[in-house]
């Protein structure tokens, strides 16, 4: 906090900046001449980003999902990721698009329509793991400008992950949780399996996927993920009560340990600033009897 003024000074516009050229997710050369003061983002981890690096007052629209931060919702929002209004957009003159990889092809003919008028379109990769979070936050600290303050956000993460390990990172593989994320349940259970950024986070505090055989986003049905026998049990959309009244679960370890939680979904599924408190989050409660306080 000491080094913010520091920090914005450092970051001010400069007009050497620009013109600049990134590569989006797909590898294509984009080019920026001038910093952006009007954005439009389609992705609420992207809002965030936008937000913490101080150029949040050029954010002119969002998504109908941007909550956060509280002025996000002030903004005026253009539908989603994958079906914004396109005349809507047009109409808020923006000189810069955030779009977000994990829309895949579902927004590419209304992209295509922003990038014939003349809009400059950045797609942002969509993060399997905290080193892709960090570059998709230098990336946007590149286009708006303020590559310091994506450095100072990145920083705060490890430094978040550090304090995380001094206390979970000598535990013993063998002894490690082994977690259940749960993400949905209609009409099956679906977790984060193998390389998804929600098993980077549970590796980051020194826990175990139990998932981890399974790759990406997948369905469980409820006799195999009683099989898996977690330690811990984390939704993101549902009580924990249900979860622990459900028949068939009264033999699994976390129902008996009554280690079932149920956190808030966008502080573990959306890679920005606000990982901090999704990191700390998820090992407080994972290693609850273990952590200080």
């Amino acid at each position: 906090m000491e080094n913010d003024s520091t920090t914005e000074d450092s970051d001010a516009p400069e007009s050497s900046h620009y013109p600049i050229e990134v590569e989006d997710a797909y590898g294509h050369a984009v080019q920026i001449t001038m910093e952006p003061e009007r954005i439009v983002s389609l992705m609420p981890s992207n809002t965030e980003i936008v937000f913490a690096l101080d150029k949040g007052d050029a954010l002119v629209g969002v998504t109908d999902f941007d909550d956060y931060p509280e002025e996000a919702a002030a903004i005026e929002a253009v539908g989603s990721g994958m079906g914004f209004d396109v005349e809507r957009v047009l109409a808020l003159e923006p000189d810069l698009v955030l779009d977000h990889a994990s829309s895949g092809d579902a927004a590419n003919e209304g992209l295509q329509q922003l990038e014939n008028a003349g809009i400059d379109v950045l797609t942002v990769a969509d993060p399997q793991s905290l080193e892709e979070a960090y570059d998709v936050i230098e990336k946007v600290g590149t286009v708006v400008n303020r590559e310091e303050k994506a450095e100072d956000i990145i920083e705060t993460i490890e430094s978040e992950i550090e304090d995380i390990q001094a206390v979970t990172g000598d535990i013993p593989e063998e002894e490690q949780k082994r977690v259940w994320i749960e993400v949905s349940s209609d009409p099956d259970l679906y977790t984060a399996g193998g390389g998804t950024f929600m098993d980077d986070m549970l590796t980051a505090v020194g826990a175990r996927n139990a998932a981890e055989d399974s790759e990406g986003w997948v369905a469980f049905t409820e006799e195999d993920a009683v099989a898996l026998d977690p330690d811990v049990i984390i939704t993101t959309y549902g009580d924990e009560e249900t979860i622990m009244e459900r028949e068939g679960w009264q033999e699994v370890t976390a129902i008996q340990e009554e280690a079932v939680y149920s956190l808030d979904g966008d502080l573990l599924s959306r890679p920005g600033p606000r990982l901090t408190e999704g990191l700390r989050t998820l090992a407080t409660h994972i290693y609850e009897d273990e952590w200080p306080n």
